[in-house]
């Protein structure tokens, strides 16, 4: 066998007399002095779909584990989390989640990170009547969309996230929204945008348009909109909170004209809370 495919990656961690060698087998000590004096300590080339490089290898007999990795997988393809460690000479998967920054807002547990949410440590368990110690628990997918863990630790802290995008009503339609935890612990949509200047109602994020909720109060009749596409350009949940506080965005690209062509202009609120393109 060539030196292309022998390599020496360090002392064994098992009998301390042999080599670990990386070979076509996987990485296996070298101590062999008879047949009842030999080390068959070996770590393969791969463990639940996961390819063991010689920088995981090393990493396991040096310190007898390795870094937490997310992309192993069992039987039925589904990926888990887990670091690899030796145990009585096999290397063996320890399974472990990790945990968000923030504690439970609940109950000051952990949050883990779990392959289909972010669950709090007491929510997987029980108090003597058989019921969740903790309930807080939040799905990684909503209305289709995946939920970041950014987005999982703001809703932690008991804030609302930014406006998403990529939800899907049940209709298939596509929608954006913030998030944010209820008082029940339910993870519930928040449309609200900021304060109508004209009314001082609520603007809300529609389909089409950001509207004053005052709109259908027939003793205000607010008919202030900002139209959520203008010559050809969208216009983001943030630049609309800007206009609306600030009385104008700052100069911004991806507008046409008449004729097609680029331009970049500011949106200005005007005195009779009108939108232009200046």
């Amino acid at each position: 066998m060539d030196n292309d495919t022998i390599k020496d990656l360090g002392l064994c961690p098992i009998c301390q007399k042999g080599h670990i060698m990386k070979g076509s087998l996987g990485y296996s000590c070298n101590y062999f002095k008879n047949m009842n004096d030999k080390c068959t300590f070996n770590i393969y080339h791969s463990y639940w779909g996961k390819e063991i490089t010689e920088e995981i290898a090393r990493q396991l007999i040096t310190t007898g584990k390795t870094d937490i990795f997310h992309d192993f997988h069992n039987k039925k393809g589904v990926p888990f989390s887990a670091y690899l460690t030796i145990e009585n000479g096999i290397v063996i998967p320890s399974f472990v989640n990790e945990v968000l920054e923030t504690p439970c807002p609940v109950c000051g547990r952990e949050i883990e990170i779990l392959l289909n949410g972010y669950a709090c440590k007491g929510y997987s368990q029980k108090d003597k009547d058989n019921n969740r110690v903790c309930n807080l628990y939040i799905p990684k997918t909503i209305a289709q969309r995946e939920i970041p863990l950014e987005a999982a630790e703001i809703l932690a802290k008991g804030k609302k996230t930014p406006f998403m995008t990529g939800f899907k009503s049940r209709e298939g339609n596509d929608f954006s929204s913030r998030l944010v935890l209820t008082e029940n612990l339910d993870i519930s949509f928040d449309n609200t945008l900021c304060k109508c200047p004209k009314c001082g109602g609520n603007l809300y994020i529609n389909k089409k348009a950001y509207n004053c909720s005052n709109y259908r109060n027939e003793a205000i009749k607010c008919d202030f909109v900002i139209w959520r596409e203008m010559s050809g350009r969208s216009i983001t949940p943030e630049e609309a909170i800007e206009l609306c506080e600030k009385k104008e965005t700052p100069v911004l690209t991806g507008f046409h004209d008449k004729n097609g062509q680029p331009m970049e202009r500011k949106l200005v609120l005007n005195d009779d809370f009108k939108i232009k393109l200046i």
